[in-house]
């Protein structure tokens, strides 16, 4: 399991970032990804960077690129809709063989398919909790307006197949 900036932040904003460990006991990210949230977000004196930064070590995985993995991948590179946490995050997830990326963007998303990684972003991660007894219908409800408030984007026909869903796993 490998991670990107965004959901780790918006996750973190929601006081949910537990989840990644309650649901995958560890998860990856790249140094970039390390740098994009906590570095830049601790200069920034955002409250969630040290959030995240408490987690690295235990349960967080903060891990270079290989030299031949970037090699090997380096055609990501050349795909400018993709941010760099997004590129690292991709090659970490073939060095590492995690067959999971957790990613909202879309273009990542796509690019992940293509590589054969599963793509889950910030909301799957909470049907994902319920499904697994994790937190309740009402629980993911409330994370997701918590999100959304954060200034995470979902688009209203996502947040209404949400509930749907949600209503349908209870």
């Amino acid at each position: 399991m490998v991670s990107e900036s965004s959901p780790l932040a918006y996750l973190a904003k929601a006081g949910r970032l537990s989840l990644l460990k309650d649901l995958y006991g560890k998860v990856w990210i790249p140094d970039r990804v390390y740098e994009e949230v906590v570095i830049r977000g601790k200069a920034l004196k955002i409250a969630d960077a040290s959030m995240i930064d408490q987690a690295v070590g235990p349960w967080i995985v903060r891990s270079g690129i290989d030299r031949d993995v970037s090699e090997r991948y380096r055609f990501l590179d050349e795909n400018e809709r993709l941010g760099a946490g997004e590129k690292d995050a991709l090659k970490l997830c073939k060095q590492v063989k995690a067959d999971l990326l957790i990613v909202d963007d879309e273009e990542a998303r796509r690019v992940a398919r293509i590589l054969r990684i599963k793509p889950i972003g910030t909301c799957g991660i909470l049907i994902q909790a319920h499904s697994s007894g994790l937190i309740t219908a009402s629980e993911a409800e409330e994370i997701l307006d918590d999100l959304i408030r954060a200034q995470l984007r979902v688009e209203p026909t996502l947040y209404r197949r949400m509930l749907k869903e949600l209503r349908i796993i209870t």
